[in-house]
């Protein structure tokens, strides 16, 4: 079978393995050898003196909210910008949503991020997932009180599934949030939630009351037999039983030491958003404990109805700036192979072994040594990305 070398001043395997002057040779569109120096015959590739790096992967994302970009007030509290997206959106096309989708996540693939896991309430960007060649995860999002009549998701291919995601504890009544959740652990897929995203949700979870309970009364959703007040919502998902090691919980911006030690133990993965979280709420999740505590965490952009850009880069530039304790190596696999994990696509993306799709992206990013390339990469130096899909993908 015919091979394709990929050469570069560094190959990044994974955050903990960085090769000089190496190679990444991919077969039938699968990584079949990385190495150093010569790497044989086959068709070589040289892109240059930077570094080639695994598919970035965007954990959690909403392409259907990218008509919305910079049209929502972010400082107004998180109740009122969800008041206003609502109304925002019911004014726009379903057209007009999904050619805006399709840009926004064409510019994503452009930014070096081939695999998502896209969230969508509307049900408008599953054909797009596809059509626009992401990899990774298509969740169908459910709201209210009820399962949706039809239960019926895209089929899977090698390069991506589908699955369900509720919204949150604070929207989706728990006896959906239960069986969503079996379905999905009958199925083996990974099962998304926001969660401990704002002081509305805390405030209804733990006392029943609050603005929050005003909105879901004012949209009809009767809420008077969940099982509130709780702990958190963290400890509210426990005692439904629905942590574990395929819950995917996103933001956790008012997860506390008890919260972060319970999702730990459980195996739980986090996605951050922290751009998202500055925005909308002037603040971020814990991190440092959450890293201390051994939390398994990926990285997610949210929606450009709440920030400029779905570039992972960016994310990635965003929270090194934040987080400057954390190491790059982590942070780096926070990018990519943590959210592989999260999605259940390890097996395929996430790193540059043999056995792995050959989805590869190349920045020109100049540095002595490991450390100070991985410094240079998660901080956004480089300039403009260079994405690489294997052959076979793209006829699909």
């Amino acid at each position: 079978m015919a091979s394709i070398i990929h050469k570069a001043g560094w190959v990044v395997v994974h955050g903990h393995r960085v090769i000089r002057d190496g190679f990444v040779r991919v077969a039938g569109g699968v990584i079949t050898e990385v190495g150093t120096g010569a790497a044989g015959n086959g068709t070589v590739v040289d892109h240059g003196e930077g570094a080639l790096v695994p598919a970035f992967v965007n954990a959690h994302t909403h392409l259907e909210l990218s008509a919305l970009a910079g049209r929502l007030s972010t400082g107004q509290g998180f109740e009122s910008w969800v008041r206003e997206l609502l109304a925002l959106r019911q004014e726009q096309t379903r057209d007009h949503l999904r050619r805006e989708a399709r840009v926004a996540a064409d510019r994503m693939i452009k930014a070096g991020t081939l695999v998502a896991g896209e969230v969508s309430t509307l049900g408008i960007t599953a054909d797009l997932f596809r059509d626009a060649g992401l990899a990774g995860v298509w969740f169908s999002e459910v709201l209210g009180q009820h399962l949706p009549e039809s239960m019926d998701l895209p089929p899977a291919d090698q390069w991506r599934a589908s699955s369900f995601a509720a919204h949150a504890p604070h929207t989706t009544a728990p006896e959906v949030l239960c069986r969503l959740k079996q379905m999905c652990d009958e199925r083996g897929l990974p099962f998304s939630i926001h969660l401990a995203e704002s002081p509305e949700e805390a405030e209804f979870i733990q006392t029943g009351k609050g603005r929050w309970a005003d909105f879901l009364s004012e949209r009809g959703i009767g809420f008077f037999k969940w099982p509130v007040p709780s702990k958190s919502p963290v400890g509210y998902l426990a005692d439904l039983g629905l942590l574990g090691p395929n819950l995917l919980a996103v933001h956790l911006v008012y997860a506390d030491a008890a919260d972060i030690e319970m999702l730990a133990r459980n195996r739980v993965h986090g996605c951050l958003c922290l751009r998202s979280n500055m925005a909308l709420h002037g603040r971020m999740p814990d991190v440092a404990r959450m890293v201390d505590a051994g939390f398994y965490l990926c990285l997610g952009t949210d929606s450009l109805a709440c920030v400029d850009s779905l570039s992972m880069v960016d994310e990635m530039a965003f929270v090194a700036y934040k987080c400057p304790a954390l190491r790059p190596e982590d942070l780096l696999n926070m990018a990519t192979i943590n959210g592989a994990a999260a999605l259940g696509v390890a097996d395929r993306f996430g790193s540059l072994e043999p056995g792995k799709k050959g989805a590869l992206v190349y920045l020109p990013v100049k540095a002595e040594n490991p450390k100070a390339l991985l410094e240079r990469i998660v901080s956004g130096e480089g300039g403009p990305v260079s994405t690489w899909w294997p052959e076979e993908r793209k006829r699909e």
